[in-house]
């Protein structure tokens, strides 16, 4: 299965991937104008348009009440994850509002959970894993930090990064793994068991790769 892609309602001024043939691209509301700002043609617009200040000439479309459940961005990975999607790139929806940054840090968790993997691109990126890894080439630069979003996340390794460690454990009440730094190797950061929130301050690359 091919990627999805998400738009979401911060400027982003560069992708660091590129839609490909087979990605599926969803503008989540006000997305929907940063997606055209890019020059990149949505398969599916999705949101109450609360953002976007108007209903969009657009279709497909799945128009959403102002007072609901989910979120737009919730409802924009539901569907790509009900139609088999479980790789997902979003963009815009990180480092705005700190509720709805909490709010797709547990969409992230959510997928994680589920089998399926996030990328969140803003000011800041995120994404969380389970039960595994992710590793980041020699050409990321600043910082990084790392937090379990369990109780207790163990089998803890982290590798090729300013402080290292083996087979350790993180706690979700203690902040351990904040403010760690590339070092121009490549990063290796896996878990045995449990999730953790992994958050990276480079957008000149793509860094990730999940194993």
């Amino acid at each position: 299965m091919s990627r999805c892609l998400i738009f979401g309602a911060l400027a982003t001024e560069r992708l660091p991937i590129d839609p490909q043939p087979g990605d599926l691209v969803i503008a989540a509301d006000r997305g929907f104008d940063r997606a055209a700002a890019l020059g990149i043609h949505p398969d599916l617009v999705v949101g109450d348009y609360d953002s976007l200040g108007r209903t969009p000439d657009f279709s497909p479309r799945i128009d959403l009440p102002v007072r609901k459940d989910l979120t737009d961005m919730a409802k924009a990975v539901e569907t790509a994850f009900d139609r088999g999607y479980r790789e997902f790139h979003i963009f815009g929806a990180a480092g705005g509002k700190l509720d709805h940054t909490v709010a797709n840090i547990q969409i992230a968790g959510d997928l994680a959970e589920r089998g399926a993997w996030a990328v969140f691109y803003g000011p800041e990126n995120f994404t969380v894993i389970r039960d595994g890894g992710v590793s980041f080439s020699p050409d990321c630069r600043g910082r990084i930090s790392v937090f379990s979003l369990s109780e207790r996340s163990q089998g803890v390794t982290i590798s090729g990064l300013s402080y290292e460690l083996t087979d350790g454990e993180l706690s979700a009440m203690t902040p351990l793994g904040v403010s760690n730094e590339f070092t121009g190797r490549p990063a290796r950061i896996s878990v045995n068991r449990g999730r953790l929130l992994i958050v990276w301050q480079d957008q000149t690359v793509r860094p990730l790769w999940r194993i």
